[in-house]
């Protein structure tokens, strides 16, 4: 293994050793000797195949590298309202300088015509990309086309940058494609020969000043163009496969669209762990692109249990009118999906608990038979007319069937490994639940009259559940006879919450006050939000009386309550800006105010008097932040903020009077009437970066985010462990208590020649500290982990796509009273990837997960392969073999740790199978005469 990274690191390295050219120069206006900015300067062989090209810098200055020597070549520079500049040269030194001289077109029809395409252009503040200029297979979609793009890079996770900088937002004809916000359903599925161009351009809020505008980071976004007779057409997907041990898999992906309508069906049944819940995962796995190094659309090996999953559904989307401005919308999109799994799982946990003493080891075997149904609806309208107002509605309803059979077996062990206590639970529930949401937005701006700058949102939810559960509980302990119990119960509960919640904001208080006087440079806001929430439940509890053979009412357990929440926050919002900008940089620095006052009433009404409550407050609570960004054009960018923020909690009824279930021997709760409110402070900061050089090699983009939050009186527990391996947790206050945690990423991105390498690494860590009492012993737990996951990425071309990754973590739990005991567990997981695209459509790949845990005895590996080909015409089919945990070693292992203990959880999931599926690929772009005429052209 060492010996093949060695070589591999090598083979990155190694500079070529044949001799190539350079070509330096500056493009300037002929008449003004004025350099001209963003000229595109393309160099072609003699059959106008492309070699290279690149944009002119704000000195006119150009540098193509890595060029052919002793090769006739053509340079072409273009720039819009000059005539077009080419010349004949052969390289015979390896660098070459001139000045390209542009005359300016004040007569179109003296313009030289040049058949050569320009691959990329500027034309104004568009970036626009060419795709006729990039020679390609017949089947190449437009994400193969991006990864040919200098500047731009597809990075393994789906994401785009240009120049380091993200892509958001991936548009068609400037809509979301097929309703969905995903850019993988465009780029991976249109192909590249239905694209005019592709539009890159800053996508800037219009209802800001000009001067504001300015001082906002505004966002990247792509528009993918179609000809004009490519805006009709269909694509999808449907596959079947059938695999040893009885495994299969089937999906399903018909989308279809036209300039204003769009839609799309999806579905799937397998038993390989394809979750395929939403018609967005359907869509998205279901691609033409023709190699995936992630493998996405395969058997889900990290899944707990062995699940049957099945869905179906639909995604209808209409505009009600034609525009290719992304900022004016009239669209509704409706969906329906019905989705449910079957789902077999066996869990073994293994806890090492935080005692005084007496050390227990918990080992929790569990075996749960789970069936679930699920329907959902959603319906979405947005209108935004011009650029001074938006309006969206929001609404959906869902309704789930679920029934659950669990036999759960605890066993509770000492340090030298005798058995303490044993307890058996079986269970059996059947829940059903339904759900309606509405959320309405409307937001309006005048730089006319900005007294009528406002927005409104209001959202409403309501949940309803009823559910059937039997739980027989034996507990033996081996230490103590009189510990022993014994229940069989019954629960029916029902239980409905509604809840309405609104924010009325106005951006005009300043002009209102103040008139025309610019209270220096201040900027203010109000803002009223309101809540109302009213839940009830019915908890009926019954026990099973041996004699009479019937459940009889347990009056301890079976209860009503009905509670009703208000809340009403008033907001002032203060905000001061200063900004400067130029023509090559601007940066800006912001300060920001909220003074805020909480009125909440909250009412209690229980068939149980001491739960029959009427409280209320008044919290004032602030907050603020800073924030500073820099934009050096063509350089870098980055982003920095820091902010802090005050706010209260109160006790709520199940914590100052809890109602006491003792069914769950190792988790009983006591209540607290004494309870007093809890006030968090919080700190947070964030931070990103990216380059913005389209003339480097390197390609960069990170972060660095953190929160730290200081409690004031939180509520906690005090835990009582006994000899038999019983919990009983009383709620209490502690002092304070404290919790932060850090998150950063750097990616970095190498093109090499029409090669590309790429950096993505990721980590976090996170600590906390919560004071509690332990079997009567006070201690300050300490808890921390952190993870961190690198992947190393490099393609060559297409042709072949490798993947190195490693991701470790760490989880560690201490105290600080005497004798209570401290754990640590650890994992260590190295991933290998290789896909192999091979001539006449044949694709071979393979992976190789190497898990290393503190709960596994050694390590194991789980190593896939797959075999793919492409058939039929157009290479519409696709038969692959699948061959997964070849070495028949895997396990699904994770780590977990709190204030009390350690926990290393064992599942079972998917093991050795192989698998022979055939996919079909329905494919039509626009009408198929024009389509054959464009072919001939072209070739």
């Amino acid at each position: 293994m060492k010996k093949f990274l060695l070589f591999f690191l090598l083979f990155v390295s190694m500079k070529s050793f044949s001799q190539t050219g350079v070509i330096k120069g500056t493009v300037k206006d002929s008449l003004t000797g004025v350099a001209l900015e963003s000229a595109t300067v393309t160099i072609l062989k003699k059959d106008s195949s492309l070699v290279n090209y690149q944009l002119s810098d704000e000195y006119g200055s150009f540098q193509l590298t890595k060029l052919p020597v002793k090769t006739d070549l053509i340079l072409n520079i273009t720039y819009a309202g000059f005539k077009s500049f080419y010349k004949n040269l052969q390289l015979d030194s390896a660098e070459h300088n001139m000045t390209a001289l542009l005359t300016p077109a004040f007569d179109d029809s003296l313009n030289v015509t040049v058949t050569a395409q320009v691959p990329i252009r500027m034309n104004g503040d568009t970036l626009e990309i060419n795709p006729a200029a990039f020679k390609m297979g017949p089947n190449a979609v437009v994400e193969d086309l991006l990864t040919a793009v200098p500047g731009i890079t597809v990075w393994s996770d789906g994401s785009i940058t240009l120049n380091g900088k993200k892509i958001p937002s991936v548009l068609v004809d400037g809509k979301p494609f097929m309703g969905s916000d995903d850019a993988r359903i465009a780029t991976q599925n249109l192909p590249k020969d239905a694209i005019d161009k592709i539009q890159v351009y800053q996508e800037v809020d219009r209802t800001l000043k000009p001067e504001e505008r300015r001082q906002k980071d505004s966002l990247l976004t792509m528009n993918i163009k179609l000809k004009e007779n490519k805006q009709t057409g269909y694509f999808g997907k449907a596959a079947i496969g059938y695999g040893t041990t009885d495994r299969f898999e089937s999906d399903l992906s018909f989308q279809m669209y036209n300039k204003k309508t769009s839609f799309g069906i999806g579905g799937g049944y397998n038993n390989i762990n394809k979750n395929i819940e939403n018609l967005k995962e359907m869509f998205q796995n279901n691609t033409y692109r023709n190699y995936n190094p992630n493998l996405r659309n395969v058997g889900n090996f990290n899944t707990e249990g062995i699940n049957r999953y099945h869905s179906i559904g639909g995604a209808f989307t209409h505009n009600f009118i034609e525009t290719s401005n992304s900022r004016q919308n009239d669209r509704i999109t409706v969906n329906y999906t019905k989705s449910g799994n079957n789902r077999y799982l066996t869990n073994l946990s293994l806890q090492n608990r935080t005692t005084v003493d007496n050390p227990q080891l918990i080992e929790d075997r569990v075996i749960t038979n789970g069936i679930n149904n699920n329907h959902n609806v959603g319906i979405n309208y947005i209108k935004t007319n011009s650029y001074s107002d938006n309006f969206t509605i929001n609404a959906s309803a869902n309704n789930s069937d679920n029934s659950n059979n669990t036999i759960r077996n605890t066993d509770i062990r000492d340090t030298t490994n005798s058995m303490i206590s044993r307890n058996n639970v079986d269970s059996r529930e059947d829940r059903r639940s339904n759900g309606q949401s509405l959320s309405l937005n409307y937001s309006k701006y005048s730089n006319d009259n900005p007294l009528a700058q406002f927005n409104v949102n209001l959202n409403v939810n309501n949940n309803n559940n009823e559910s059937e559960r039997y739980v027989k509980s034996i507990f033996q302990s081996l230490i103590n006879r009189d510990d022993d119990t014994s229940y069989n119960r019954r629960y029916s509960n029902n239980s409905s919450n509604l809840s309405i919640g609104g924010n009325v904001g106005y951006n005009g208080l300043k002009r209102l006050l103040f008139g025309r006087f610019n209270f220096f440079g201040i900027d203010l806001g109000l803002d009223q939000r309101f809540g109302y929430n009213k839940s009830k439940r019915n908890d009926r509890v019954f026990d099973y009386d041996s004699i009479t053979g019937n459940y009889v009412t347990n009056n301890r357990l079976t209860n009503n309550n009905i509670s009703e929440k208000i809340e009403y926050t008033p907001s002032l919002r203060l905000s001061k800006s200063a900004f400067k900008w130029a023509d090559t940089y601007y940066h800006n620095f912001n300060v920001n105010f909220t003074l805020q006052e909480d009125f909440k009433q909250d009412n209690n009404s229980s068939s149980f008097a001491i739960r029959n409550l009427s409280r209320s407050f008044a919290f004032f609570r602030y907050g603020g932040g800073l924030s500073y960004n820099y934009n050096r054009r063509e350089h870098f960018y980055y982003y920095l903020s820091a902010g802090y923020n005050k706010d209260f909690e109160y006790a709520q009824v199940d914590q100052l009077y809890t109602i006491t279930d003792d069914v769950d021997v190792f988790n009983v709760r006591i209540g607290n009437p004494n309870l007093k409110n809890k006030v968090n402070h919080s700190y947070n900061f964030y931070s990103n970066f990216n380059s913005q050089n389209p003339k480097s090699l390197y390609s960069f983009n990170g972060g660095l985010n953190g929160n730290y939050v200081k409690s004031i009186n939180p509520v906690t527990d005090s835990l009582i462990n006994e000899s038999s391996g019983k919990r009983t947790y009383y709620y209490i206050n502690a002092q304070q208590s404290e919790s932060y945690n850090i998150s950063y990423n750097f990616n970095i991105s190498r093109r090499i020649k029409k090669s590309n390498l790429q950096l993505m690494y990721n980590g976090s860590y996170n600590s906390n500290r919560n004071p509690n009492y332990i079997d009567n012993i006070f201690s300050e737990t300490n808890t921390s982990g952190f993870n961190n996951n690198i992947n190393l990425q490099f393609s060559l071309r297409s042709m072949i796509i490798f993947n190195l990754g490693k991701m470790i973590g760490y989880n560690r739990t201490t105290q600080s009273g005497a004798g209570l005991t401290s754990f640590r567990n650890r994992s260590d997981i190295s991933r290998i990837g290789l896909t192999v695209n091979l001539p006449k459509n044949y694709t071979i790949s393979s992976t190789l997960d190497h898990t290393k845990n503190t709960g596994l005895e050694k390590p194991i590996v789980l190593w896939n392969a797959f075999a793919s080909c492409r058939v039929l015409k157009n290479q519409q089919g696709e038969l692959k073999f699948s061959a997964m945990d070849i070495l028949k070693q895997f396990q699904n292992v994770s780590n977990t740790a709190d204030r009390f203990g350690t926990t290393t959880r064992i599942t079972n999931g998917l093991q050795q199978y192989f698998m022979l599926t055939f996919a079909y690929y329905p494919r039509k772009f626009g009408k198929t005469e024009v389509k054959r005429r464009e072919v001939k052209e072209e070739w």
